[in-house]
């Protein structure tokens, strides 16, 4: 019996991960959040999907960071409103719940730069001639529908089988949801932009997802990334890479 259960799940394993392959998701056409898009690129040694830096300025001049209210009034609704009836989330549910993303998001930012063991920033409320303005804002956010036809039902199965579905119909988001950010670094002084970033990823998939206990429940582990990454880039090295996080989870309890 336990070697049946043990070769399943190590099938299961193998399956998801066969059908996460490939699955980051596409670059977001960009919203008028981001002032001069065109000049974003990709740069291989960053994890977002683009970025730009204005090369003039000197990343090691600025020692305070500040973490603006994060926009959402760009957020695509595709298929949104539509989705959250399934559930019968009324409109005003939504939108509470679009407003605790962007508070996540902004303490997450705020948490990475405080957290940062080689205390690369100072977290200020109020900018300075050395504070990087820190401006984003969720411009996508499509709920999983697993999560939502099934708020907390914990399972591997319904995992693997909703990778193969979503595999074969090609969907953006993979029947799974998916998030999207843009982000601004404004120079405290002048108040230029100095900086930009822009990123869409599909939420994590575990086995055994334990974090789906709402809809948006499975961004934050994205969300966290990000904030994370912003901190790496700003550390790393002259020449040094940050890598992407990888798409698969395996929780293990």
């Amino acid at each position: 019996m336990f070697r049946t259960t043990k070769g399943v799940v190590i099938l299961a394993v193998f399956a998801a991960s066969v059908f996460l392959a490939g699955c980051k998701a596409t670059e977001a056409p960009s919203t008028a959040f981001t002032e001069s898009p065109e000049l974003m690129t990709k740069d291989a040694t960053l994890p977002y999907q683009r970025t730009y830096w204005n090369k003039s300025f000197d990343a090691h001049a600025y020692d305070e960071i500040m973490i603006a209210p994060v926009n959402t009034d760009y957020i695509i609704a595709q298929n949104f409103w539509e989705k959250a009836n399934i559930v019968s989330a009324s409109p005003e549910q939504v939108k509470k719940d679009v407003a605790a993303i962007a508070e996540y998001t902004r303490e997450s930012f705020v948490r990475a730069a405080a957290d940062d063991p080689k205390h690369r920033f100072k977290v200020v409320n109020t900018a300075g001639p050395k504070t990087l303005i820190v401006e984003l804002a969720i411009v996508q956010v499509v709920p999983s529908k697993a999560v939502l036809n099934a708020i907390g039902y914990v399972t591997w199965i319904p995992t693997v089988v909703r990778l193969a579905g979503s595999k074969t119909t090609d969907s953006q988001d993979t029947g799974k949801g998916v998030i999207a950010i843009e982000g601004r670094i404004r120079d405290g002084a002048t108040g230029e932009i100095i900086g930009m970033f822009a990123d869409r990823e599909h939420p994590k998939s575990a086995i055994i997802d334990l974090k789906s206990l709402n809809w948006w429940a499975p961004t934050k582990a994205i969300i966290d990334e990000w904030s994370q990454q912003l901190i790496a880039i700003a550390n790393r090295p002259p020449g040094g890479v940050v890598k992407d996080a990888p798409a698969f989870e395996l929780l293990v309890w």
